[in-house]
Parts: structure tokens; C-alpha cells; sequence
């Protein structure tokens, strides 16, 4: 029988495994940057291979109805899709994000 040793090595290494799956960056993008501004290179970033971005379909997915950053499957990298404008996004909040998955 294993004990809680096992048990917890074992979950140690899946939280490891899921970090590097589901890998979380962040991104400072000034306000109102012009389309096709850089952003960051995501597939690097994530160690994402480039040669199997656009075979697995990958894409950006948030909660807006804007999608204001798009990437480029041939070299992985983000860019501006459309203007932020900080007080249509987060009003009066002193914080401003968006997320995606």
C-alpha cells in the first residue's frame, strides 16, 4: 500500500504538468495602440510549436464581444486586432484587464 508521500509527489507532479499545459502570461498593451501593434510572440511564450498552431485551429477566446488582440498562426505573435479604449472596457475601475483563453 502507498502512503500520503506518493500521493503528494503525485500531485505535485500533475500541478507541475498542468502549469506547463495551461500555461498563464500576462500582457501590458497601452491604451489605444493601432492595429497590428505588437503585443508579444504567445507561442513562444508558451513554448507552443508554430508548425501545429493552425493544424490544432488555434484561437483567442474572451468574454467581450471585441476581440481586441489577435495572433498570427504563422509566427505566433499577438497583436492589436482593435483599439482599446480603457473607459469603454473598464469605466471607472483603476485596474483594467481582459482575459483569454
Amino acid at each position: 500500500r502507498r502512503g500520503p508521500t506518493w500521493l503528494m509527489c503525485h500531485f505535485a507532479l500533475l500541478t507541475c504538468f498542468l502549469d506547463a499545459v495551461w500555461g498563464q502570461i500576462r500582457y501590458s498593451i497601452p491604451e489605444e495602440q493601432e492595429h497590428g501593434a505588437f503585443v508579444g510572440n504567445i507561442a513562444e511564450d508558451l513554448g507552443l510549436d508554430l508548425d501545429k498552431l493552425s493544424v490544432r485551429r488555434f484561437r483567442l477566446v474572451s468574454g467581450s464581444k471585441k476581440q481586441y488582440v489577435e495572433v498570427n498562426l504563422e509566427n505566433g505573435v499577438l497583436f492589436v486586432n482593435e483599439r482599446i479604449d480603457r473607459e469603454e472596457l473598464c469605466e471607472q475601475s483603476s485596474s483594467c484587464s481582459f482575459h483569454l483563453q
